[in-house]
């Protein structure tokens, strides 16, 4: 067999070493990624639902990977705990007041847990072996069922939408309403007279406003009655005389309702006595025949040829005074 050439062996070993370094190379980066060749602080995490979760996925902090999942175990029907592998160089970030939510990288990505500050004050560092607190995030299932929900009511708010357009449409009572010029001018004619009677309104509060205002310094007939207090007093005082005369007249009539009762009294004798009734017709029956009888003698005079003269003067310089 001929001899191969010194360079081929040559070549053969800068491959297997190049293969080599690289195949340390991706070793060292994997074992760096899942803290194999640093120290770890393992803590603890419980949900109730890891949601594709898996073994391996990153651990992030403010968005910086700083750990993975190391363990995912099954503590009952409603539990699923997941142990983390922290670096242990950011055990001073990690509180004990920690919370610890599942999310995703990026829309589509893997599933991660994502550590958030927790509320309060600040708690001391974590400690191997601490359990942390969770958050359930909304998942994907909620959201596609809430969506769902939104849809169908969406589909029918749409379909009860087609059937108002559709009455709409078919209506000619609205189409008329609508294509009716007069009704705008009407509603323009409304408008101006509802802000005319706006602006009389607010002119007539103004007028009122102000008379208030004037009431109450003393302005004008009312202010001077409300303000007054000389014409207060004055008007104390009528009013204590109409109380004075209000109970003169009522002892009066009291006295005059005693007359009536007693039967004594110049009362009594005109509402009582016949015969002074009597006697004050007959009076009156007389003084009407008086007056008839002086009645004829003045006629009687006016023709007597004594004093004919004198009272056609008297009508002569009635007619010329015009009386």
């Amino acid at each position: 067999m001929p001899a191969r050439p010194t360079g081929n062996y040559v070549r053969l070993g800068l491959f297997v070493a190049a293969g080599l370094g690289c195949l340390l190379a991706t070793l060292y980066l994997v074992g760096r990624q899942q803290n194999l060749f640093s120290k770890s602080l393992l803590v603890q995490a419980d949900f109730r639902n890891v949601s594709g979760l898996l073994t391996g996925n990153n651990v992030r902090l403010g968005g910086i990977a700083v750990g993975t999942v190391k363990k995912i175990q099954i503590i009952n029907d409603t539990t699923v705990r997941v142990v983390l592998n922290l670096n242990q160089d950011v055990r001073p970030f990690v509180r004990q007041n920690a919370v610890a939510m599942i999310g995703t990288d990026g829309l589509v990505g893997n599933t991660i847990i994502n550590l958030n500050p927790g509320p309060g004050p600040a708690a001391p560092p974590v400690n191997p072996g601490d359990v942390l607190h969770t958050r359930t995030p909304v998942g994907i299932d909620a959201m596609l069922s809430t969506l769902d929900i939104s849809n169908k009511n969406l589909v029918g708010i749409t379909r009860d939408l087609r059937q108002i357009t559709g009455k709409l449409n078919g209506s000619k009572a609205l189409w008329q309403l609508l294509n009716d010029q007069t009704l705008a001018t009407s509603v323009h004619q409304s408008l101006g007279n509802v802000g005319t009677a706006t602006r009389q309104l607010r002119a007539a509060s103004q007028d009122v406003q102000a008379l208030t205002h004037g009431m109450r310094q003393g302005r004008g007939p009312i202010g001077y009655l409300l303000t007054d207090k000389a014409f207060a007093g004055q008007l104390g005082h009528a009013a204590g005389q109409l109380a004075g005369t209000s109970d003169t007249l009522a002892a009066t009539l009291a006295g005059l309702k005693r007359q009536v009762q007693t039967g004594a009294g110049p009362l009594h004798t005109l509402l009582a006595d016949t015969a002074l009734s009597g006697q004050l017709r007959q009076s009156a029956s007389n003084v009407a025949q008086g007056t008839q009888k002086l009645n004829q003698s003045m006629e009687a005079l006016q023709h007597s040829f004594l004093l004919r003269g004198y009272f056609r003067r008297q009508e002569k310089k009635r007619a010329q005074t015009g009386k």
